[in-house]
């Protein structure tokens, strides 16, 4: 049995989906791994500071992009051996160079106003970060553009291995420069810079070989229709941007770059929530489409709340154990002392928990609708989350930022739910008791964790601050869950 297990394993780790899960892993992981590395060696001021460079070149990733990856590439799907796929690349890759030149000659311009306005003015010589800026967004954007053109090219299996091959550049470039020089901002930047790009040649210098072998063919595949139709995914684009990374420049610009650094290291732990979503979410969309195309509505229903829950299942306990150990855990990952982070991580679990617990509204509302709606919605909510951040950011500080961001989960959440039931759903995507009795359980458990640990006023080291107050709320909550369990009154899924 156990022989047959590891096979299965094995198996599964060789199939697309399971180097999937590697490359999402891989990715997810490394954050873990580079905030402290980077914030140990640069402070947290710097690092903050970082932090804002890489959020101001991923907001003009979806204006330089110019949506291409959507349409441009779309135009390859399943064609293994189009002899246009070079040239829609090459063409495509030449407009983002195009605009962010144009990009980088309007922030020269404005070069002073850009360092005051988003907080860099306290690094010397700042002048030259504005520049990193579009020469970073050309770089992810490319990197975007050249995966679209993988998958569409059915190379999934590249595409995730290109994925993993730049995480471990990047790691084995930073460790290069700590071994050899000294870790600044500078380095850092040039480090995850050369990183991509080296990866960005590997994939494109057979495009490329492949396109100056194609002499015959020098029609350009590409009209004017073709590159305005990607305007609207720009915009979604941007809205996905003010939605998950949006944030940190708010704080960047009303708080500081020290302050980024703390939210960052709050966020990235909350990141575990969106890890533990992905592979369920991934199994509940397929089910979702068969149960649809076969008109099943009460079967689509119970595997939208099986799902849920499972969700539910795993992520109130870590958002509880993030809430618990916030502080003396980004103290520790960012070498800084941290303080007043509680209140910060618990609006913000709850605002990833509102967008992940409602995915089962939206895969359904995806799966029966063009999608038109979601977009809009998706877009005006996200907008409106990042506007009610911005205006409560300057007097509520981090509260106020979260707050903005729950705001606009809470908004798309409440549109899928509308339309979803208007559209013959009919109902809660979760089990209305199970998670009920969830959310007492862990509500009981943090309590009583909080209380016993502040009357205790244990004087311990940072890590002993985080283990402790860890292993009493798993005692409680297990405790909780195994009574309920022997009352009959919750059943596990």
């Amino acid at each position: 049995m156990r022989g047959k297990t590891v096979r299965s394993l094995v198996q599964f780790f060789k199939s697309d989906l399971g180097i999937r899960f590697i490359a999402e892993g891989a990715v997810r992981s490394s954050a873990f791994i580079i905030t402290p590395l980077l914030s140990w060696s640069l402070g947290a001021s710097v690092f903050g500071g970082y932090l804002q460079i890489m959020s101001l070149s991923f907001a003009f990733v979806p204006l330089v992009s110019a949506g291409l990856g959507f349409t441009v590439i779309r135009q390859l799907a399943g064609q293994r051996n189009d002899t246009k796929a070079p040239q829609l690349l090459a063409i495509s890759i030449g407009i983002i160079s195009t605009l962010c030149v144009l990009l980088a000659t309007v922030l020269g311009l404005l070069a002073d106003n850009t360092v005051s306005y988003f907080a860099l003015s306290m690094f010397e010589d700042s002048s030259w970060l504005v520049w990193t800026i579009p020469v970073l967004a050309w770089i992810f954007a490319t990197e975007a553009l050249v995966g679209e053109y993988l998958r569409a090219q059915i190379k999934a299996r590249a595409s995730l291995y290109v994925q993993i091959a730049s995480f471990g550049l990047h790691m084995a470039g930073l460790g290069g420069v700590l071994w050899l020089y000294e870790l600044s901002l500078e380095t850092a930047l040039l480090s995850i810079a050369i990183s991509k790009l080296v990866i960005i040649g590997f994939v494109l210098c057979p495009v490329f070989l492949r396109l100056q072998g194609n002499d015959k063919q020098r029609s350009t595949p590409l009209s004017l229709k073709t590159v305005l139709g990607g305007l609207p995914f720009m915009l979604a684009g941007l809205a996905e941007w003010a939605a998950n990374l949006g944030d940190r420049l708010i704080v960047g610009r009303f708080l500081g770059a020290e302050a980024v650094a703390h939210y960052g290291a709050g966020i990235m732990m909350l990141s575990v929530i969106a890890a533990l979503g992905a592979p369920v979410w991934w199994m509940l969309f397929p089910t979702v489409a068969k149960h649809i195309k076969t008109q099943n509505l009460k079967a689509c229903q119970d595997a939208i709340k099986h799902y849920t829950m499972l969700f539910a299942e795993l992520a109130f306990p870590v958002l509880a154990l993030v809430v618990l150990t916030a502080n003396p855990a980004i103290s520790l990952l960012l070498n800084s002392p941290a303080e007043n982070m509680t209140v910060v991580v618990l609006i913000a679990g709850c605002a990833i928990i509102t967008s992940q617990i409602t995915t089962g509204w939206e895969y359904y509302l995806v799966t029966i609708s063009s999608g038109k709606r979601l977009m809009t919605a998706t877009v005006t909510c996200s907008l409106v989350g990042f506007a009610v951040a911005w205006h409560f950011a300057p007097e509520w500080g981090l509260i106020g930022v979260t707050f903005g961001m729950l705001s606009g989960k809470l908004g798309l959440g409440l549109f899928y739910a509308i339309s979803a039931n208007r559209n013959g759903f009919g109902g809660a995507v979760w089990r209305t008791k199970h998670l009920a009795l969830l959310c007492v359980v862990n509500a009981i458990s943090v309590s009583i964790t909080y209380a016993g640990v502040h009357y205790l006023s244990y004087s311990t080291s940072t890590i002993g601050q985080i283990v402790i107050p860890a292993l009493i709320f798993l005692s409680l909550y297990g405790t909780g869950r195994y009574l309920l369990k022997l009352a009959g009154r919750h059943s596990s899924i």
